[in-house]
């Protein structure tokens, strides 16, 4: 299921390992529709592995993986979700969406150091894959052989990154302390303040309706004449803020804005858009900055 880069990645990497690939691709701003996905299992019954990006970050959009996953359950197949940028700054579970492979990571949402992978398997998804003669074994590309690696009893596959599981273990305390319906709606809140200054200040969202927009992620749509990359690079020069760009077919069209971890709160979209307008009037363009500001506080102090 491709609604952007990422999602359409997966579809390159199966396709190494399988010739007979079908896809479902929509326009990289809008959502997968799950009516296309019950379509496209009622006409090919043979299908067995569907692959899903929640949050494409290159677009700033959201998939409904529960209602995917419900679907690909109820056909007998196995789904696997990338929830790299979604888990942890928002409500999604593996066992909501009957994810069979669910990854995840630590540096994006949960605000941990990078160079780890958190990955959910079902149980069934382990007997697959213990049955498969050509998964891989006795390595670190083995899946199978970290199935009890948690155990203090059984090796590891290799030494594992012990600094990255304690700056893991700290952001898990933070993330379950705070609770996690606190975390999820100050992600949300800081987005829709962002999405409100944006509106405001006379730009356009990435994503063709605020219902599929990320709460980690606002992509901004780039106005014609603006050249993207000099519009970051003046954001950073000038007011010492560092924005995304697109990836692949979103690269150079948009601008990305990221609100995950310690950069999920409120003030931190007031300084986004403070450096986006900023940036943008170097640009060119007459965006009344105030308005934007104005329109953001609003929304936070609706809040409070």
């Amino acid at each position: 299921l491709a609604s952007g880069v990422y999602g359409k990645g997966f579809g390159y990497w199966a396709k190494r390992y399988s010739p007979h690939l079908l896809e479902i691709e929509v326009p990289y701003n809008e959502a997968i529709d799950p009516q296309e996905v019950e379509a496209m299992l009622k006409a090919h019954p043979e299908i067995t592995v569907v692959s899903v990006c929640h949050h494409d970050t290159p677009s700033g959009t959201i998939n409904p993986i529960d209602a995917i996953g419900a679907l690909v359950s109820a056909h007998g197949g196995y789904l696997i979700v990338d929830a790299v940028s979604s888990f942890g700054g928002m409500k999604t579970h593996p066992e909501d969406c009957k994810a069979d492979i669910y990854v995840t990571g630590p540096n994006k949402c949960l605000g941990a150091p990078p160079g780890l992978t958190m990955m959910g398997v079902s149980e069934r998804a382990w007997a697959k894959m213990k049955a498969n003669p050509l998964a891989p074994r006795a390595s670190m590309l083995s899946i199978v052989d970290w199935e009890h690696a948690w155990s203090r009893d059984k090796p590891f596959p290799f030494t594992p990154s012990v600094s990255e599981i304690n700056g893991l273990d700290v952001a898990l305390d933070l993330y379950l302390n705070e609770g996690p319906e606190a975390v999820w709606a100050r992600h949300a809140l800081t987005a829709k303040a962002m999405r409100a200054g944006v509106a405001a200040m006379g730009l356009s969202i990435w994503a063709a309706s605020d219902s599929i927009a990320s709460p980690t992620t606002t992509a901004v749509r780039t106005p014609d004449g603006v050249d993207e990359k000099a519009l970051r690079q003046a954001a950073r020069a000038r007011y010492g803020v560092v924005f995304s760009s697109g990836r692949g077919e979103t690269l150079g069209k948009l601008t990305r804005i990221g609100h995950m971890g310690p950069t999920a709160q409120p003030i931190y979209a007031i300084a986004a858009l403070t450096a986006l307008g900023g940036a943008m009037n170097a640009a060119g363009q007459k965006l009344a900055i105030g308005r934007g500001i104005d329109a953001a506080l609003a929304v936070i102090d609706a809040d409070a």
